[in-house]
């Protein structure tokens, strides 16, 4: 070593190459691993690792670690799981490594997020270990399970987590992962509130087994961007197929439509992918074919136009199948969903249901998508005046939680939802009226609606005049933190006629993502729902 405090450079090196377990070193801007010690290079089978993209790392059984660093790198948030499978043959039933992964994103100076770290664990022999304590069968079915699982998880991740709800349109969307030893390809789909007022919807297939999973992120961003500078139905395909061919994924397939909810004006265009089904109360009908079924050059892409009556609903869907299953299948989806026009639910998501339930009828080897959106009759506000009375407080919950469920929004934002009206509630009952006889005549109002940005907006409003608060409020005064902490944008405008506090949030729909598990008797896969969604 060096004196006076600076290190030997080559044994510092060298320290690294040989350093205990797995450790790689990625660069965001281009996702370029810059250093990869021995352990990395030997456990992800790669001697020349060190200057690779990520990107080129497509064996389908390092793709967990070659997403959790991608994912870590783009966004920054740290990764970690105790066991993640690192498998070159899924039909092995014990073959392979397992690693505990931690990534963490790598800062610079200023604290901005220039690439991701790994550091692994090989656990393979503790696994093998507490393996061998229990039957062989058992053992394969608990390992292959937490394999699906985080692969199912990381996957996941890389989807939309909701899609936008607006007056004139339901949306909903669905995902089924394929058990990852039958998996030849990754579903995508994608949603976008244009400038213009209208909806873009996608959807499409990446071939290449699981790897072209962590494609797929690259992609959706690819689209928001050409879309966010303005871009046509035929820019923003051709824009997809750029980046397909650049990463050398040629069979990737894609959809995309404008659809206008007010006027149901539709523009689409296709490279590869089955058109769009549209499904209404008289039954089901396919759009004309954009392209050929097979990709077509983009001199032979065009740009077609159609229009959605109200009812109506357009549907996007990918299975991994060439051209789609065919119009025939889709004949009794009219009859399935019979029942959905009058019923008090979502058509959008219970199409979703039942266009994935014709998609697996015979049973598949890839990933089922489905994008549906409605043209729905818009839900009516909702308004209420009531008694400025603490007993109101829980009626006017219900009734919240009620159209909100009704809008479409998801478990999570209709609980904040009702959190932040019942505050804003309370604080008008308890504040705004100082007196018994102003409370005997004063009133709470509440206006409730969903606007065309894809937000709901409610004002909860009284005709009184607000106290100052104490100086020592005690264990009171949480209740506008908690509306903020609950996801909700809040504003108060105070006058002499009394206090509008209104609240806003994102009007949204979780999307369904769910995991093909063993096949049942007819044949069709078992789904089991992922957490988190």
């Amino acid at each position: 070593m060096a004196t006076g405090g600076y290190a030997d450079e080559s044994a510092v090196l060298h320290a690294f190459d040989g350093s205990p377990g797995i450790q790689i070193v990625v660069r965001s801007t281009d996702l370029q691993v810059v250093a990869a010690n021995r352990g990395a290079r030997e456990c992800l089978d790669r001697s020349d690792l060190v200057g690779l993209r990520l990107p080129e790392l497509r064996a389908p059984g390092v793709q967990v670690v070659v997403t959790a660093l991608s994912e870590v790198a783009r966004t920054g948030v740290p990764f970690h799981e105790n066991l993640v499978p690192v498998v070159t043959d899924w039909s092995g039933r014990s073959g392979g490594r397992w690693i505990d992964l931690r990534v963490s994103p790598w800062l610079d100076a200023s604290g901005n997020v220039v690439g991701a770290v790994a550091a692994g664990v090989d656990v393979t022999e503790h696994v093998r270990a507490a393996g061998r304590e229990r039957a062989r069968a058992a053992e394969a079915d608990e390992l292959l399970a937490r394999a699906r699982e985080v692969t199912g998880r990381l996957q996941g991740a890389l989807l939309p987590a909701t899609v936008p709800l607006l007056p004139r349109l339901d949306v909903a969307a669905s995902y089924l992962l394929a058990r990852p030893e039958q998996d030849g390809g990754a579903g995508w789909f994608d949603t976008a509130s244009l400038s213009d007022g209208r909806v873009a919807l996608a959807a499409g297939h990446l071939p290449g087994g699981v790897e072209a999973s962590a494609a797929t992120s690259e992609l959706r961003t690819v689209l928001a961007a050409r879309l966010s500078e303005g871009a046509g139905v035929l820019e923003a395909l051709e824009a997809a197929e750029a980046y397909a061919e650049r990463v050398g994924l040629h069979r990737t397939t894609a959809c995309i439509a404008f659809l206008d909810p007010r006027s149901g004006e539709l523009e689409y265009a296709t490279f590869g992918h089955p058109t769009p089904l549209v499904v209404g109360p008289d039954g089901t009908r396919s759009l004309p074919a954009a392209s050929g079924r097979r990709p077509a050059s983009r001199s032979e892409q065009r740009v077609l136009r159609a229009a959605l009556r109200d009812g109506e609903a357009i549907v996007l869907y990918a299975d991994g199948r060439e051209g789609g299953p065919g119009q025939d299948a889709f004949a009794p989806l009219h009859v399935a969903t019979g029942g959905v026009w009058t019923a008090d639910s979502s058509v959008a998501a219970d199409l979703c249901r039942d266009v994935s339930g014709v998609l697996t009828a015979e049973g598949r080897a890839d990933d089922v998508t489905v994008l549906v959106a409605h043209r729905r009759t818009p839900p009516a506000p909702l308004d209420l005046v009531v008694p400025a009375e603490a007993r109101q407080l829980a009626p006017v919950r219900g009734e919240i939680e009620a159209w909100a469920r009704g809008v479409g929004l998801g478990d999570r934002d209709r609980a904040g939802l009702v959190l932040g009206v019942s505050e804003a509630a309370a604080n008008a009952v308890e504040h705004a009226y100082g007196t018994a006889a102003d409370a005997a005549v004063g009133t709470v109002e509440i206006h409730a609606a969903v606007h065309d940005d894809a937000t709901v907006e409610v004002v909860v409003r009284d005709h009184g005049r607000w106290h100052e608060p104490p100086s020592d409020p005690g264990d009171r005064g949480r209740g506008f933190p908690m509306m903020l902490s609950a996801g909700l944008q809040v504003r108060v405008v105070t006058g002499s006629t009394g206090t509008a506090v209104t609240l806003r949030c994102p009007a949204r729909r979780p999307v369904s993502l769910a995991q093909a598990d063993a096949e049942a008797d007819d044949g069709r896969p078992q789904v089991v729902p992922l957490a988190g969604r």
